[in-house]
């Protein structure tokens, strides 16, 4: 019994693990911009200058943009129509997972045979990490506004299993969301 209370504590765990992996993205824009009018970018320098991350990342992240910005139909240049600012910001977090009830059988309530297992118990599960959002804002350089703003918002930071992979993944779910007239046609 012990055996197969152990086992669904983990498996617990590892689903609430596995719940917190995705990101959760959000987008917005100024409905007064001609977005076809933009054909080129660029990255804004002193924003990427500014970015927390180590190089090895931050060269991770400005290759995922690239890729989708290319995947997009947009050309990059040195004269360019729009400009990409990345930002990261970073918070610790702590996840706790308590001991949670395991379930039981019998009759119970003092009157009668209860038998079995049941109950509370199992260990208390915490996990700290630094939780990042990835924020990928379009400037307009001639007119001098942001245009479009996305970000995605819980990526851990200190997990480094398929971190590559989670970058391009990450990047892509929240440019799916430009246009945002294609999200709504869907």
């Amino acid at each position: 019994m012990k055996t197969l209370q152990k086992l669904s504590m983990l498996i617990t765990v590892v689903i609430a693990l596995a719940g917190c992996t995705s990101l959760r993205t959000a987008s917005d824009y100024d409905k007064n911009v001609d977005l076809n009018a933009y054909k080129t970018y660029n990255f804004y320098d002193k924003g990427i200058a500014r970015v927390k991350l180590n190089n090895l990342d931050k060269r991770r992240l400005l290759a995922a943009v690239e890729s989708e910005m290319n995947a997009k139909g947009f050309t990059k240049s040195n004269r360019p129509d729009l400009l990409v600012n990345l930002v990261v910001v970073a918070r610790e977090k702590t996840d706790f997972y308590g001991p949670g009830y395991y379930g039981g059988w019998g009759w119970g309530g003092g009157w009668g045979w209860r038998g079995g297992w049941g109950g509370w118990g199992g260990s208390n599960y915490i996990n700290q990490y630094i939780e990042g959002t990835i924020i990928v804002d379009f400037l307009d350089p001639a007119k001098k506004i942001l245009f479009w703003h996305g970000q995605g918002s819980g990526f851990n930071l200190d997990n480094f299993s398929k971190r590559e992979q989670r970058l391009n993944t990450g990047v892509k779910e929240i440019l799916a969301q430009y246009p945002p007239n294609a999200i709504a046609a869907k």
